[in-house]
């Protein structure tokens, strides 16, 4: 229970005009990244960290195909989340998410991995499968390893199953948040 302990301060609310999701700290000074769907269609959001403070936020940038926004609030207070190597994940293992289901706050389930590269909705084999709940609002949030770091972003259910979620392979997250902060900054973020 360490790991939720130290992973859930990293690990925030999303709430737009129109949804709401969860997020985490993927690099230093406030950069965040979670799911595009999660922003979409929204005027107005703002981000509820752990510490229960509200700050506006503001896009960066968006890669639509893989549904990965970054996002960035102007407070510097928070530690990033430290992605793993999403090729050294196996079939097995035991993980956690961590996100707002429902608009629980800061809630926990926890599961095991239940097969590796599998195609998502793009059509790409880019995503854990993994049996841990995963609900509405926990979109975007973490799936989270024993070591603490983190494997996927939690991205989507099959709605008529339970116990199939599909979590974005890190590997994946940290080449489109360097994607995306290469076009805005003309470097890499992490």
């Amino acid at each position: 229970y360490g790991i939720f302990e130290d992973s859930v301060k990293s690990v925030v609310t999303i709430k737009t005009d129109i949804s709401q999701g969860s997020g985490f700290f993927v690099a230093d000074k406030g950069y965040i990244v979670t799911n595009a769907h999660v922003m979409k269609g929204a005027t107005i959001a703002t981000i509820i960290t752990y510490d229960g403070k509200t700050h506006s936020v503001v896009r960066i940038g968006e890669n639509p195909t893989m549904d990965v926004i970054l996002l960035k609030i102007s407070s510097s207070d928070y530690n990033p989340l430290i992605l793993g190597d999403s090729d050294n994940v196996q079939i097995g293992e035991k993980v956690i998410a961590i996100g707002n289901p429902y608009g629980l706050s800061f809630s926990v389930s926890q599961g095991i991995v239940s097969n590796i590269h599998q195609e998502g909705k793009n059509g790409l084999d880019a995503y854990i499968l993994t049996d841990t709940a995963l609900n509405p609002g926990n979109s975007g949030g973490p799936l989270i390893d024993v070591k603490g770091k983190v494997i996927g972003i939690n991205n989507f259910k099959v709605s008529e199953a339970e116990g199939l979620g599909f979590a974005l392979e890190s590997n994946y997250i940290k080449e489109i948040v360097n994607d995306i902060s290469t076009q805005a900054y003309g470097k890499n973020l992490i």
